[in-house]
């Protein structure tokens, strides 16, 4: 076919105007898309030096500092270091052969004195101190010779903490460990409260019954505080004679009791009305009996979520009673060596 008739349209010479037109469109893309592509190589270059210049910047990262030596440390002082290093530490646990090296810093990785970056993680291999070194049988002991032992056995800041002693008419010479809480054989890797009830030979230790007569719930408390009796509270309906959220009879006032003997004492209450803010009465909770009295708290903590001690106490379980008079809707929570026992919310 003639090359001037080559779009089939019968007219010569079209066919060459067509490729002639065509070849100069391509020859100008050609020519006018340089500075497209010269662009886009450029914007690739620039993206890629941000992105090498953040990546530099995150290598850098955090500052420097300097590993502290904490090595034959406590844990508590060891921790207090790494905290204003900004460190982390990561704690191991292991026994050791030393008496007196319980919850101290046995090794350290990276080593004292080494450059790392803040925020990151030091290895602390901390002493659980001798391997079945559990809470010794102290029962038959002198407690004057114990208290000195513990000190030397769980170290100079104590991991062991004996409480005050009860003491209590044996036959047993005096100053003799009769019983121990917790029992022999605990073993022991965290701080723990030993409570002891210690021999008094023959004689009988008394105390006098506080006189509540007549007192309010927050005179009743302190003295309940103070007392080394037991009150066991009661309350009734107030009569029109008498003078409601007070005393109004007790057992055994001004005598003298054995120690830690238990005495009733009976409060006389409004009855409550629809609308009161604060409401008064006896918490009754029944819990597990103790060998001897021990420390109970009871605390309030009010609607607002504000907590409060209502009273500290020595007490030998089973059934607790104690006067309250607290806001409507408080909650009540007692606790026996520092083991929360028994809730209720007073409505």
């Amino acid at each position: 076919m003639d090359e001037r008739d080559i779009a089939g349209t019968g007219r010569p010479g079209l066919g060459r105007k067509i490729k002639a037109g065509v070849k100069e469109q391509v020859d100008g893309l050609a020519y006018g898309g340089k500075p497209l592509f010269f662009t886009m190589i450029l914007t690739l270059i620039v993206t890629v030096v941000a992105c090498i210049g953040v990546f530099l910047a995150s290598l850098q990262g955090a500052e420097k500092v300097m590993v502290p030596d904490v090595v034959g440390k406590s844990l508590t002082a060891a921790l207090l270091e790494m905290q204003q290093k900004e460190l982390y530490p990561k704690i191991q646990l292991r026994y050791s052969d030393n008496e007196g090296d319980a919850l101290t810093i046995l090794e350290q990785d990276p080593a004292p004195g080494a450059i790392v970056k803040a925020y990151r993680r030091v290895t602390l291999t901390v002493s659980r101190g001798q391997e079945g070194s559990g809470l010794e049988n102290l029962v038959g002991k002198k407690i004057d010779d114990v208290l000195p032992q513990l000190k030397k056995t769980y170290g100079a800041d104590p991991l062991v903490t004996v409480a005050n002693p009860v003491y209590k008419k044996s036959s047993s010479p005096a100053g003799t460990i009769l019983a121990q809480n917790p029992m022999a054989g605990l073993p022991i890797t965290d701080r723990t409260t030993l409570h002891l009830i210690v021999s008094r030979g023959t004689e009988v230790e008394t105390a006098e019954v506080p006189d509540l007569s007549g007192k309010k719930v927050s005179e009743a408390l302190r003295a309940m505080a103070s007392a080394k009796v037991i009150f066991d509270f009661t309350s009734h309906e107030a009569f029109s004679s008498e003078k409601a959220g007070t005393v109004t009879s007790q057992e055994g006032a001004g005598e003298s009791v054995g120690i830690w003997s238990h005495v009733k004492a009976d409060f006389a209450f409004a009855p409550a009305k629809e609308g009161d803010e604060t409401l008064s009465g006896i918490l009754n909770a029944s819990i597990s009996e103790y060998p001897y009295p021990v420390p109970m708290t009871i605390k309030s903590s009010s609607p607002e979520g504000k907590t409060s001690t209502l009273v500290s106490f020595q007490h030998d379980g089973g059934m607790v009673s104690v006067p309250y008079s607290v806001a409507k809707g408080s909650t009540l929570t007692l606790y026996a060596l520092d083991k929360e026992v028994w809730s209720s919310v007073v409505n």
